[in-house]
């Protein structure tokens, strides 16, 4: 790279403003405007508004490309195999009109695949490249995040695509060391991905403390976000609590052991004074988010499995005190402070009494360590820290590149390839899935909690 010029960076993020709903969405907004403040060239490629026409826009000194995207017979993975061939596309031209020392992707819906395997064959300059880690399809198939109810041979295609996109890149980054050592450990990665946090947005003014005892969840209303457990937990909480309630803001999900709606499944779950005491709010906008962090004591993330989620950042950047599960990059947003507790990660008993506890400490502690929380991640998560250690990174992806220019395919690499002709074959039973913990797994294999959830609904407990 030139050293009379900024480094000149390219992040393929198919969520990004104005058209974005999720985490990975979220984490582009901010880290953009960051390192373009520290000086980084940054192009933005992304989808359009219609997903078919493409166009570049500027926004301020960013140039956005928004290539094709469009759901056709080839359903969801066809499109993400056209967004990743127009994003490949695109990231050449750049390379070779020199303005692209190095690319970023997400390692979900594998958008780098078409690049890397063409480069890969070296058919296209060898543009260093940095897959970031957000949560790979195939952990969110899983869990039950994906509407898919089984791994057919064109969703099997879509997760190895994954998985060699992240054997073919120089460099691979996550936001928390949750989801670093998890991403080892499943996919056999030599070194552990390097950790930096995602970049916030600027604080939101301090609201005063919260007049009510009440307990606020955001986040879609599926399995793996630990909506059922926390129903539970909640109809104990109130024996201690009578005039807490618990606000739940997000869309449904067809997450019932049944296939169907799980809010409604969830309300099931309730009679009488629990069913008063929780409200589900739906999809909010994002002001009337802030009306409920306002309105909140506490905010709880009670997530079976998340990597570094944007609604544990929003509640602490709101000064609010959170209640999160041991199992995900949570834990790494509390440290070692008191902003926050943690209960066991799907376990009703312990967020029963972890809940009870935190409300019974009153306005003024919740407050306090409300207060705790908005300092520790506005320190974690400050965009000027976060970008430099981005362009650290990035640098350091382009020297990994210069010295792989003549590694030759892994072994790992190969078997992906059989893996995919297996899996376009019909034959995705030895894809190696991720195996979640039993603690877990009860909670999200379809059917298989409505039997425990009845029990723990009727059962007594004393906290």
């Amino acid at each position: 790279m030139p050293t009379n010029r900024p480094l000149s960076l390219v992040l393929v993020s198919r969520e990004y403003p104005p058209f974005f709903g999720g985490g990975s969405g979220t984490y582009a907004r901010w880290i953009v405007p960051a390192l373009a403040d520290a000086g980084v060239r940054v192009h933005v490629i992304t989808e359009p508004a219609a997903r078919t026409h493409p166009r570049i826009e500027t926004t301020g000194c960013v140039p956005t490309h928004r290539v094709p995207l469009a759901i056709g017979r080839g359903g969801w993975t066809g499109a993400a195999i056209r967004f990743s061939i127009h994003a490949g596309r695109r990231v050449t031209e750049l390379a070779r009109r020199g303005e692209a020392d190095v690319v970023e992707f997400a390692e979900c819906e594998a958008a780098g695949a078409a690049l890397l395997a063409l480069r890969h064959a070296r058919s296209t300059p060898r543009v260093p490249t940095l897959v970031h880690l957000h949560t790979p399809s195939e952990q969110l198939f899983k869990l039950r995040s994906l509407a898919a109810t089984e791994a057919d041979p064109s969703l099997a295609t879509y997760f190895v695509a994954e998985r060699l996109a992240m054997r073919w890149a120089d460099r691979i980054g996550a936001p928390s060391r949750f989801i670093a050592e998890w991403a080892q450990a499943h996919y056999g990665f030599d070194e552990t991905p390097a950790v930096i946090p995602y970049a916030i947005a600027p604080l939101p003014e301090l609201s005063p403390p919260p007049r009510e005892p009440n307990v606020l969840f955001i986040g879609r209303i599926e399995p793996r976000k630990g909506v059922e457990p926390l129903i539970l937990a909640w109809k104990r909480v109130l024996a201690q609590h009578p005039s807490a309630v618990l606000r739940l803001a997000g869309a449904d999900s067809a997450g019932a052991p049944d296939g169907g709606s799980l809010r409604a499944y969830l309300d099931t779950l309730l009679e009488g004074h629990e069913r008063n005491s929780v409200r589900f709010l739906g999809r909010l906008s994002a002001e009337a988010l802030r009306d409920e962090y306002r309105a909140a004591a506490l905010c709880v993330i009670p997530s079976l499995w998340e990597n570094f989620p944007n609604t544990c950042i929003e509640s602490m950047s709101h000064g609010r005190a959170v209640l999160v599960s041991d199992h995900g990059g949570m834990t790494e947003m509390i440290g070692d402070t008191n902003a926050g507790e943690r209960f066991a990660t799907g376990d009703v008993d312990d967020l029963a009494h972890k809940l009870s506890s935190m409300l019974s400490e009153g306005v003024e502690r919740l407050t306090a360590r409300g207060a705790v929380a908005r300092d520790r991640i506005a320190s974690m998560c400050d965009p000027r820290r976060v970008a430099e250690q981005r362009i650290g990174l990035f640098h350091e992806t382009i020297e990994r590149a210069r010295a792989r220019r003549t590694a030759g395919p892994a072994a790992a690499t190969l078997e992906h390839w059989r893996q995919a002709e297996r899996a376009l074959a019909g034959d995705v039973a030895d894809l190696d899935l991720p195996d979640p913990k039993p603690t877990i797994a009860r909670w999200v294999d379809a059917g298989a909690g409505a039997a425990d959830s009845v029990a723990a609904a009727s059962g007594a407990m004393t906290l």
